[in-house]
């Protein structure tokens, strides 16, 4: 791995910097991930982190807010939240796709043209709710991935 230039590794700084401070504020902001019991309160909880973004972003630790980013984002991508890379976009102009590994699986799956386990089935199934939810509707894709899901299903059913 080359070695980045000081301006280079300023200009990362400064990127994870916000990304971790947007993502913060993402948590603080979404009704759906709050956490508030008699000693733990969530925003409060983020809140207290911004702090330490910036102290490691004073302090040139890069590889901590690389690590703090994809540390923030795991339950955006396991729950396929695809709202946040929008988000992100409009608060911060950066456009990041935290969920290119999904993609990747989904293309396969589609190349495929079979659903071979439950996990694929579910990462199907939240597409095809996603698609659902734009405002231009791919009708061709969300026709195979529905064929796809009743093949599946219908290959469940029989198994049992």
């Amino acid at each position: 791995m080359n070695k980045l230039t000081k301006e280079e590794k300023q200009k990362e700084l400064e990127k994870y910097r916000t990304l971790n401070l947007a993502t913060l504020d993402y948590y603080i902001e979404s009704s759906m991930l709050k956490i508030k019991t008699e000693d733990f309160d969530s925003d409060q909880h983020y809140k207290s982190l911004k702090p330490l973004v910036e102290e490691n972003f004073e302090k040139g630790r890069l590889t901590r807010l690389k690590q703090w980013f994809r540390d923030l984002t795991e339950m955006m991508v396991e729950n396929e939240d695809f709202e946040f890379n929008k988000f992100i976009k409009n608060r911060t102009g950066y456009d990041i796709d935290i969920h290119s590994k999904l993609k990747k699986r989904i293309e396969r799956i589609i190349k495929l043209e079979k659903i071979k386990t439950e996990d694929e089935y579910r990462d199907i199934l939240n597409i095809v709710n996603n698609l659902c939810q734009q405002p231009t509707l791919e009708k061709p894709k969300l026709d195979l991935l529905n064929s796809m899901l009743l093949d599946f299903d219908n290959r469940i059913r029989t198994k049992k």
